[in-house]
C-alpha cells in the first residue's frame, strides 16, 4: 500500500501533467532541428561530394547531437523515471505470483511439486521394474516347467518304445528251434520301470538365465516327482499288454511255424505271408493307440502352457493398477557432464538446423562469439586469424 500511495500520490501526477507536454514539445524542437540540419549536410554529400571541410562539419553536427541527445533525455527523464517507477510496481505485483518467476511462492510450490512428482515416478518405475522382474522369473519358471515335463515325457516314450520293440524283435525271431528261448524271454520281459533309469534321468533342455541353479534342480526335481507315478502305471501297462499280447500268440504262431515246416513250398508261402500280414496289422495298431496317447499328452501339455502364459498376461495387465500418481509431463533435457559435450550439442544443432540458416541469421545467433574472435583479430600484441576458405577478414573504418 505504501508503493501504491507514492507512485500514485498527486505530486507525481502533477509531475507528469506539468513536465510531461513541455518536455515533450522541446523534445520535438530539438528533434526537428536536429534532422533538418543533418540533412541539410546528406544533400550537400550527394551533391558536392565528400571534402576536408565537410568532413569537418560533420564531425561537429555529430558531436552536437550527441549532446542534444543528452539534453532530451534530461528532460523527459524526470517523467519517464515516474512511468517506469509505475510499471515496475505493476510488474512487481505480477512478478510475485508468477508461477515461472524464479524464487517466488508459487515457483516455490511448483518446485516441490516437481520433485515430488519425480520421486512418485522414480518410486513407481522401480516398483514397475521388480514387478516386471518377477514376473519374467515366473513365466521363466512356468516355461522351464513345461519344458522339462515335455522332456522327461519325451525321454520316457522314448524308453517305452524302445522295450516294446525289443519285444516285436523277440516276436520276429521266433522259430521252432528257438521257441522256448524266445518265450523265456518274453515272459521274464518285466512291466516295473527300471529303477536305475529314473534315477538317471536329467533334463536335457536350455538352462533359463532368469533361474538360479537352485532354482533349476528344484523345479527339475518337483517333475520328475511328479510324474512318477504316472511313469509307473503308463510304463506297466504299456509293457505288459504288449508282452501279453505277445504271449497269447506264441503258440499259435508255433503251430504255425510247425505248419510252415511241413506244409510244401506254395502253401508255406502262403501260410508265412498270412502270419507277417496280421502281425504288420497288428503292430500298426498298436503303433496308432501309442501316437494317439502321445498326442493327446502333448495337447493337454500345450493347454497347460497356454494357462500359464494366460495368468502371466493376466498378471502383467496389473501392473497398471497403481495408486494415486500427480499428473507429469516428462521431457528429456540435456546434463552436459564435460565442455566437450557442447561440441557434440553444436554438431546435432548444426546439421539438423543451423546449417539451413543463411549468414545474417547465423551472424545474430552466433553475435558473441563473432565478437570474441573480432577482439582476437584485433589484438595489437597477438592477433589470431581463422584461416579458412569460408572466412575473410575486412577493415572496418570509424571516422573520430
Amino acid at each position: 500500500m505504501a508503493n501504491e500511495l507514492t507512485i500514485f500520490e498527486p505530486q507525481s501526477v502533477g509531475t507528469i501533467a506539468q513536465v510531461a507536454p513541455q518536455a515533450y514539445k522541446e523534445n520535438a524542437i530539438s528533434h526537428d532541428r536536429c534532422l533538418a540540419f543533418g540533412k541539410e549536410l546528406l544533400e550537400r554529400v550527394n551533391n558536392e561530394g565528400m571534402n576536408d571541410a565537410l568532413d569537418q562539419e560533420m564531425a561537429v553536427f555529430i558531436d552536437r547531437a550527441k549532446k542534444t541527445l543528452k539534453k532530451m533525455y534530461g528532460k523527459r527523464s524526470a517523467v519517464t523515471q515516474i512511468f517506469d517507477t509505475i510499471r515496475s510496481a505493476y510488474t512487481g505485483l505480477e512478478n510475485e505470483v508468477d508461477p515461472a518467476k524464479k524464487g517466488t511462492i508459487p515457483a516455490q510450490l511448483q518446485e516441490v511439486r516437481n520433485k515430488y512428482a519425480a520421486k512418485k515416478r522414480e518410486e513407481r518405475e522401480a516398483e514397475l521394474r521388480q514387478r516386471q522382474q518377477e514376473q519374467a522369473r515366473q513365466m521363466a519358471k512356468n516355461k522351464y516347467t513345461t519344458d522339462v515335463e515335455e522332456d522327461f515325457l519325451r525321454q520316457f516314450n522314448a524308453l517305452v518304445t524302445g522295450t516294446i520293440n525289443r519285444l516285436m524283435e523277440l516276436d520276429k525271431s521266433l522259430t521252432l528251434d528257438n521257441y522256448s528261448t524266445v518265450a523265456a524271454a518274453v515272459k521274464n520281459t518285466g512291466d516295473s520301470l527300471p529303477q536305475d533309469w529314473y534315477d538317471n534321468l536329467r533334463p536335457q533342455v536350455l538352462l533359463p538365465a532368469a533361474l538360479s541353479p537352485d532354482e533349476v534342480r528344484a523345479i527339475a526335481a518337483d517333475v520328475k516327482q511328479r510324474l512318477l507315478q504316472r511313469f509307473n502305471e503308463q510304463y506297466a501297462f504299456e509293457v505288459s499288454s504288449t508282452r501279453d499280447d505277445i504271449s497269447d500268440r506264441l503258440p499259435s504262431k508255433r503251430k504255425e511255424l510247425e505248419s510252415i515246416a511241413q506244409a510244401d513250398a506254395e502253401q508255406a508261402a502262403r501260410i508265412k505271408a498270412q502270419m507277417e500280414e496280421r502281425e504288420r496289422k497288428e503292430a500298426e495298431q498298436r503303433e496308432k493307440e501309442r501316437a494317439e496317447r502321445e498326442a493327446k499328452e502333448k495337447a493337454a501339455a500345450e493347454l497347460a502352457a497356454q494357462k500359464k502364459e494366460m495368468d502371466g498376461l493376466f498378471d502383467a495387465a496389473q501392473l497398471g493398477e497403481v495408486a494415486y500418481q500427480p499428473k507429469t509431463q516428462v521431457k528429456k533435457r540435456i546434463n552436459v557432464l564435460a565442455p566437450d559435450g557442447f561440441m557434440c550439442i553444436i554438431g546435432l544443432w548444426w546439421s539438423q538446423y543451423g546449417s539451413t540458416l543463411s549468414v545474417p541469421e547465423l551472424e545474430k545467433i552466433f553475435a558473441k562469439q563473432l565478437t570474441f574472435c573480432n577482439k582476437l583479430a584485433n589484438d595489437k600484441a597477438n592477433p589470431m586469424l581463422i584461416q579458412s576458405g569460408h572466412i575473410e577478414y575486412i577493415d572496418d573504418v570509424k571516422a573520430k
